[in-house]
């Protein structure tokens, strides 16, 4: 039971599974009152309490699913908050960080002389004069061509 005269801790669920909780508590509690929180969740019946004050987390190992404990919960002295929804990234973002990532790993691994957009145009060039040697001019030649000066034109405007 928790002690009368301190308020109760708050923690909110990171993340939860029948028979184990990770909790973030809310502020750093002094160490005294850590472990009689432990004592109190163990009094309270659950099976293991590892507090972990480094990280402000405690992990519970319980029976069957956290709803059944919250009421044992707040007689220790342990106020639950709601988890909080990680925000969905929508694909358009997510493919833009995945890009941006892209480019600036090549510049880093060229020393700053290549980035994306100069390979995208190596390559549409090479592709193109592959499609050239071919004999492939009006379909795939130019088209590459075109997307190669597409990107030159966007580079020289980005400078200019």
């Amino acid at each position: 039971m928790a002690d009368a005269a301190a308020p109760p801790l708050s923690a909110r669920i990171v993340h939860t599974l029948d028979g184990r909780t990770r909790l973030r508590l809310l502020g750093t509690p002094p160490h005294d009152r850590l472990i009689a929180l432990a004592d109190a969740l163990a009094a309270a019946g659950i099976e293991k309490v590892d507090i972990r004050p480094r990280t402000g987390s405690i992990v519970l190992t319980h029976s069957g699913p956290l709803s059944g404990l919250s009421d044992a919960l707040e007689e220790a002295g342990l106020h639950l908050l709601p988890r909080i929804a990680e925000p969905q990234k929508d694909a358009v973002a997510e493919a833009g960080e995945r890009v941006a990532q892209a480019d600036l790993v090549l510049r880093l691994t060229s020393g700053g002389t290549l980035d994306l957009r100069n390979a995208a145009f190596l390559g549409l060039m090479a592709a193109g004069l592959v499609q050239l040697a071919r004999g492939r001019i009006a379909g795939p030649a130019l088209t590459l061509f075109g997307q190669a000066a597409t990107l030159a034109l966007m580079e020289a405007r980005r400078r200019g």
